[in-house]
């Protein structure tokens, strides 16, 4: 492997590199205690969902070449960030190993698990010749669950063991290795007593929840994909000559001119040279009414230009774009492990040395009490094999499976088990405001006429003049004329219509008809104007230089939102508002809802959300939409995207409502609470059966027909308790969804 070389950046102190070879979270684990043992690092948090690591160090004192060699030593690759697909393909390509190992582990595990239960319910076989064969050809059917299936864990648990972190791989590899030693010393010595059954159900319910780990960090590549297409990759750059060239964005740099027309994305961020027009925010700010800007204005590479031409400086190109630091801090703040899956590590390190202390010590008694050194042998690895973790590998992924399928019926999908126990454990969920809480489109929420006029009227020119635009006013007085049974055709003036940076002109019949800001009227003179100022969302109709009405837009909130907030509150959860939205739309919001939010803050851009999340106390779930919203998705325990959400705020969410808004976070919630009170009654029982189990079989004497059963019997148990979530609740039949306005 090339070694990757850090000191360009050591005066940074810090950087977030990618990880190549991860299998699992105890690799995770292993790679992170190995690094922070490196001269002058401070601080390592290696993470396997994001296969990423986060490293801070001291830019005097540190070894930085020996960060590269330890990771090699342990068989994984360090490298920097790239926006390149063949991180994806491997991560594919590792998947597919793992689902074809999970089909030779169910296939050949059965009929080596049907040969074992044949001689465990007739002990008259023990011995026997029909016995031998059925005991030889189970062993054998058990082969390649070990040696293709198991291969991975035996080579992590090598890894691991050498940085000197024994976790869940090395119990589980000594365990599964030592069930089969035992089965072919039996066999060998003339007794049918083995135990490959208890291997390969191990292995096959661990490769079970290796896959699940590798499909969330699956998800997170595809965030970042998703953030990289919200921004072009082609720009139209302004030569000397004034005409626009196409180029690649990798291409274009700072100081280069760039032209945005109408309806284009910014590809850049950059400064308004020339050029008036709106452009829509709601993505990366959450702003629901578009923002007008001109010369010296900045803009950002993903918001898009709703008006007219524009041309823009470039101040950051790609890879230093705002868009592109979303992406790199997300993968810092991105894929916490869950606490239960932290126990389980936890206590499998404390159970190998003991239990290994354990085995030896049997091996030692059962050979100074006069014992063949067969039977101390058999002793000592039978402990290991009831010692072996099937309960608390199994505890977690079965109540989580069961409780994800159950949790997409009702219309909600998991991504991974963090998240589930993070919702459950929430003492704050924070909401998004514009398409969370609200749908995303604006309505018509009044219409003022002058005396003698008529509303209707008043509408109907302003859709004459707005047809055929891509902006979310246009858009709501659409729907509003495809409800009212307008024709098209009606429109067919406005085709002529003349676009002003304020404004639109447009003749008829009766007159020459404006509609824009009440600033722009006013500055042609417009007779009998209203007082006041420009407002958000407010549009102005003039005919013949006379002020004739005005519509006033606003978003509309999602339909059971009210009720399924108070249910929070009721059971004790604090409310947030975070929403980059306008501090009037949010006051406005919070009015009409009237519900006890305990922090509400507006105008916040994607940081401001994350570092608000960080300051709250206990666990903390975000319920987003936007791209805006991607680091708190990722900051927060649990980030849960309503089902119009954008795609990226989609893919950085561990929970995602498919159908309907934040209306169905209360039933989410209450999903993701029963299936956490039974991982965690599994996970508790599990432990404390494992070490009963060790206990009573050193103080009765271990044998190998004992191991099995007593580890047959904690995997039955928690089963029996995970199948509860299979006999769930009914889902309460849903209300009629019809939106209402915030007012």
């Amino acid at each position: 492997m090339a070694a990757i070389d850090l000191e360009p950046i050591r005066l940074a102190g810090r950087a977030v590199l990618a990880v190549r070879g991860m299998w699992c979270t105890s690799c995770a684990m292993a790679l992170q205690r190995s690094l922070a043992r490196v001269p002058g690092v401070r601080d390592v948090a290696v993470n396997f969902i994001s296969g990423s690591a986060l490293l801070r160090w001291d830019p005097a004192s540190a070894r930085l070449d020996e960060i590269s060699s330890r990771a090699d030593k342990l068989g994984y690759e360090l490298s920097f960030m790239r926006d390149d697909e063949s991180a994806d393909e491997a991560l594919g390509a590792q998947a597919q190993r793992i689902r074809f190992q999970l089909v030779v582990a169910v296939v050949f595990g059965m009929w080596s698990m049907l040969g074992a239960w044949v001689l465990y319910l007739d002990p008259g076989l023990n011995g026997s010749a029909e016995g031998n064969v059925i005991a030889w050809l189970s062993v054998a059917a058990g082969l390649p669950v070990m040696l293709y299936s198991g291969q991975d864990f035996f080579r992590a648990a090598f890894n691991t063991l050498r940085a000197g972190f024994a976790g869940m791989d090395a119990l589980v590899s000594i365990g599964a290795l030592g069930a089969l030693l035992v089965s072919v010393w039996n066999l060998l010595a003339g007794s049918t007593e083995i135990y490959m059954d208890a291997a390969t159900m191990l292995i096959t319910f661990l490769l079970a929840g290796r896959l699940i780990e590798i499909h969330a960090r699956q998800e997170s590549g595809v965030t970042m994909r998703a953030l990289a297409r919200l921004a072009p990759e082609i720009a139209s750059v302004v030569d000397e000559r004034g005409a626009a060239e196409p180029r690649p964005i990798s291409q274009v740099g700072a100081g280069d001119l760039v032209l945005v027309r109408a309806g284009e994305r910014v590809p850049v961020d950059g400064v308004v040279v020339s050029g008036h027009s709106d452009v829509d925010l709601s993505l990366l700010t959450g702003e629901s009414m578009p923002g007008r800007v001109g010369p010296a204005d900045n803009v950002m590479a993903g918001t898009v230009n709703l008006g007219s031409p524009l041309q823009v400086k470039v101040v950051a190109s790609h890879g230093a774009r705002r868009i592109d630091l979303l992406g790199l801090r997300m993968l810092e703040l991105f894929g916490a492990r869950p606490s239960l899956s932290m126990a389980a590590e936890r206590f499998v390190r404390w159970l190998f040395p003991i239990v290994s202390l354990v085995a030896a010590f049997s091996f030692l008694y059962y050979l100074s009490t006069g014992h063949p050194i067969s039977n101390a042998l058999i002793s000592a690895l039978s402990l290991f094999v009831a010692a072996c973790p099937c309960a608390v590998g199994l505890s977690m992924p079965l109540a989580y499976a069961l409780g994800a399928k159950r949790a997409a019926q009702s219309g909600t999908l998991w991504r991974d088990p963090a998240s589930v126990e993070a919702l459950a454990k929430s003492s704050t969920i924070a909401f998004d405001k514009t398409g969370t809480l609200t749908t995303g489109q604006l309505e018509i929420a009044g219409v003022e006429v002058a005396q003698g006029g008529h509303p209707a009227g008043v509408v109907r020119l302003a859709w004459q003049a707005e047809y055929g635009i891509v902006h979310p006013i246009a858009d709501a007085l659409r729907r509003h004329a495809d409800r009212n049974g307008w024709r098209a055709e009606a429109a067919g003036a406005s085709l002529a219509a003349q676009r002003h940076p304020r404004g639109v002109s447009f003749e008829t019949d009766e007159g020459q008809v404006l509609v824009g800001a009440r600033s722009w009227l006013q500055r042609l003179e417009v007779q009998f104007l209203p007082a006041g100022e420009d407002r958000p969302g407010v549009v102005h109709i003039a005919r013949n230089g006379v002020w004739i009405g005005s519509i006033r837009f606003q978003d509309t909130l999602r339909a059971g939102v009210r009720s399924a907030l108070k249910v929070l509150a009721d059971e004790g959860v604090e409310l947030w508002l975070l929403t980059g939205d306008s501090a009037a739309a949010t006051e406005k919001l919070t009015a009409g809802m009237r519900v006890p939010f305990s922090r509400v803050l507006s105008g916040c851009g994607p940081d401001e959300k994350a570092d608000a999340l960080g300051q709250a106390r206990g666990g903390v779930t975000f319920v987003g939409d936007g791209v805006n919203d991607v680091l708190a998705l990722a900051s927060a325990q649990c980030g849960v995207a309503v089902s119009s959400a954008a795609a990226v705020a989609t893919s950085a969410a561990g929970i995602v409502i498919t159908q309907g808004g934040a209306e169905q976070i209360a039933s989410a919630r209450s999903w993701a609470r029963r299936t956490y009170r039974i991982m965690q009654q599994n996970l508790v029982f599990s432990i404390s059966y494992n070490a009963v189990v060790v206990i009573a079989l050193f103080a009765s004497g271990a044998t190998p027909l004992a191991a099995a059963v007593a580890m047959l019997l904690s995997s039955a148990s928690v089963c029996l308790n995970a199948l509860r979530l299979a006999q769930g609740p009914k889902q309460r039949p849903s209300q009629p969804r019809v939106a209402s306005s915030v007012t």
